[in-house]
């Protein structure tokens, strides 16, 4: 989209208003009783602010589905607090950890972000340890994508850190994802592909594990992610 094409605020108002008019003409009120006094959520889900990684990816209705947390680079401990309250008050028995491939915030912490404003800056800082020790091998896309791995077992780490006691008593999974809307991993536009699970990296390792074992293999064998690191 050039700049000439972007809506206008008024526009893009109108556009929000509009659609949600929509959406109420086209569902029974009934629908919002079953929550309108509380949530039952099942995943509790840390992603990225990129609007091109949406919850229209899992093919369902998300409301009351998905406790939703979202920042840049989808930082586990900038946003602590929230996932704690997925996890510890609402009691989703998943957390779902999502980066993306061609992730501008990624591309961002790998290269000088000095001239940004202070506060993306502190953000981008969050992202300055997985990131350090990605291996520059020159070319720019491989290194990216090396990055966006990283970054996702990094932040299943530290949610390790928090929750560790409950994936060992088997109330909760830790699955980390790459949603590829890039095909970089030739599996698919709009694969969502699982490269950590509670910790384990290995695609062997994940494709053993017992939360998974119940999945049709050849899907299996297809959402498990290649790794390019």
């Amino acid at each position: 989209m050039t700049e000439s094409q972007r809506p206008t605020p008024s526009a893009a108002l109108h556009e929000i208003l509009y659609g949600n008019d929509c959406f109420v003409q086209m569902r029974d009120p009934k629908q919002f009783e079953v929550y309108e006094r509380s949530q039952h959520p099942s995943v509790t889900m840390i992603t990225c602010c990129d609007s091109r990684m949406h919850q229209l990816v899992f093919n369902f209705d998300p409301i009351d589905r998905t406790f939703v947390v979202q920042n840049i680079g989808h930082q586990v401990n900038a946003a602590s607090g929230s996932i704690d309250y997925g996890i510890h008050h609402l009691k989703t028995p998943l957390l779902l950890i999502v980066g993306h491939t061609r992730c501008g915030a990624i591309q961002a912490a790998l290269n000088d972000y000095s001239t940004l404003s202070t506060e993306i800056i502190q953000e981008l800082d969050g992202l300055h340890l997985p990131l350090a020790r990605i291996r520059r091998s020159g070319d720019t896309e491989a290194d990216w994508l090396r990055a966006v791995e990283s970054n996702v077992d990094y932040q299943v780490s530290m949610a390790l850190r928090r929750y560790q006691h409950l994936v060992n008593e088997g109330s909760l999974t830790i699955a980390g994802c790459i949603y590829d809307f890039a095909n970089l991993y030739q599996r698919g536009r709009g694969r969502l592909l699982l490269c950590n699970l509670d910790g384990h990296t290995d695609p062997e390792a994940i494709k053993a594990a017992k939360s998974i074992q119940t999945l049709d293999t050849t899907l299996r064998d297809l959402v498990i992610c290649p790794r390019a690191a």
